[in-house]
């Protein structure tokens, strides 16, 4: 029969249907393969797509929020994909199979891997159209699509609710407005690490440039770092600053 763990995962049917009829290279495994490999592997993407998702939605501060204008062709999606967790459920709890062929009784360990991995997908997607219908990003949404569109329309998984979701799905492009009260965290840096030259070539606050030993100022401070900010600050001043330390000069001489 094979590897005894396998056997006991896939519960094959020598001579059955599986077997004898289909011209697969998997023989009596064919339904244990297709599950596990089409159904399983595409759901599991699905679910870390919308999970995904949701961590960029939550947690992501750079990428640019919006609300939905109407939020009906959400709730038609959301009643969708609450049908396609219910079915894989149904399945589960009644022991209804679709590779059963040889009137066996109950499921097969594959079938209820499959099934629980299938409705954990959808209940994640469920749970991301929730959050987006207070708050939507346009980032990675295709690869979800693109995600619930082939895990809808996999081999032997051909339902009609999940053909229509990911149809649904595909075509939706909502119409979206800014989310108010939020900026998103830019990627380039606020402040120009350049300073503007003034009239006559000038920098903005040389000292910045310079160093605590060259500088005459800074090293007749006790506080090097204190005496720096001032003297970034006197110099911010401008020429209106100059021109009044150029008139109260002369005036303080003569009074001495």
């Amino acid at each position: 029969m094979g590897f005894e763990p396998l056997v006991w995962y896939c519960q094959p049917v020598e001579g059955g249907i599986w077997a004898t009829v289909t011209d697969s290279a998997f023989g009596a495994y064919t339904p244990c393969g297709i599950d596990s490999v089409v159904v399983c592997i595409s759901h599991l993407v699905l679910l870390g797509l919308c999970f995904y998702r949701i961590w960029l939605i939550r947690n992501d501060l750079k990428v640019q929020r919006y609300q939905l204008r109407s939020k009906y062709y959400n709730y038609v999606l959301g009643l969708l994909a609450g049908y396609c967790i219910a079915e894989p459920l149904f399945r589960l709890v009644m022991g209804i199979s679709l590779f059963n062929l040889e009137g066996q009784t109950g499921l097969a360990p594959f079938e209820m891997v499959s099934l629980i991995i299938v409705a954990l997908a959808w209940c994640s997607m469920l749970a991301m159209l929730g959050i987006e219908t207070g708050i939507y990003i346009r980032e990675f949404r295709w690869y979800v699509r693109f995600g619930a569109a082939y895990g809808g329309c996999s081999m032997l998984n051909l339902i009609l609710h999940r053909v229509l979701f990911g149809v649904f799905l595909f075509v939706y492009i909502p119409q979206l407005d800014p989310y108010p009260g939020y900026v998103p965290i830019r990627n380039d840096p606020l402040i120009d690490t350049k300073y503007e030259a003034l009239i006559g070539g000038e920098h903005v606050c040389p000292e910045r440039d310079a160093s605590i030993f060259s500088n005459p100022l800074l090293l007749l401070s006790k506080n090097p770092r204190s005496e720096f900010r001032e003297v970034c600050g006197a110099m911010r001043l401008g020429v209106s600053g100059v021109e009044m330390a150029a008139t109260q000069w002369p005036l303080g001489l003569a009074w001495q």
